[in-house]
Formats: structure tokens, C-alpha cells, sequence
């Protein structure tokens, strides 16, 4: 069984932007790394939307 297969909310946009988020906040306060929170949220919301427009099929229809 493949990773998106056993966790198919991984696929919803809302909620992996959710839990990259707060796994990269968590991780870089553990390296006491001083960055806001939105700050990561703007990275990671840049990093899924240049991933969707290169075309691929990860995340599921969203009322587009």
C-alpha cells in the first residue's frame, strides 16, 4: 500500500498545508530557528501552488 493510498486526506490541499506547517514550525523551533509562523505558512502555501500549476495529479478536485 502506497503512502497517499493509507492517508487519502493527504490529498485534500487544506490539509497538507496544515501539517507541513506545523512540522516545519515544530522542527525549526526545535533548532532554534526564529520564524514566524506565517511566515512558513506563506512558504509552504508558495511551494503547493507551484507544484499544482506544474500540472500534476496530487491534490483531488476542489470545486474546480
Amino acid at each position: 500500500m502506497k503512502f497517499h493510498e493509507k492517508y487519502p486526506q493527504l490529498k485534500e490541499k487544506g490539509f497538507l498545508a496544515q501539517v507541513l506547517t506545523k512540522t516545519v514550525f515544530s522542527t525549526m523551533s526545535l533548532e532554534d530557528q526564529q520564524v514566524s509562523m506565517s511566515r512558513v505558512e506563506e512558504i509552504v502555501h508558495s511551494l503547493l501552488k507551484e507544484q499544482e500549476l506544474k500540472g500534476g495529479q496530487f491534490f483531488s478536485n476542489q470545486g474546480r
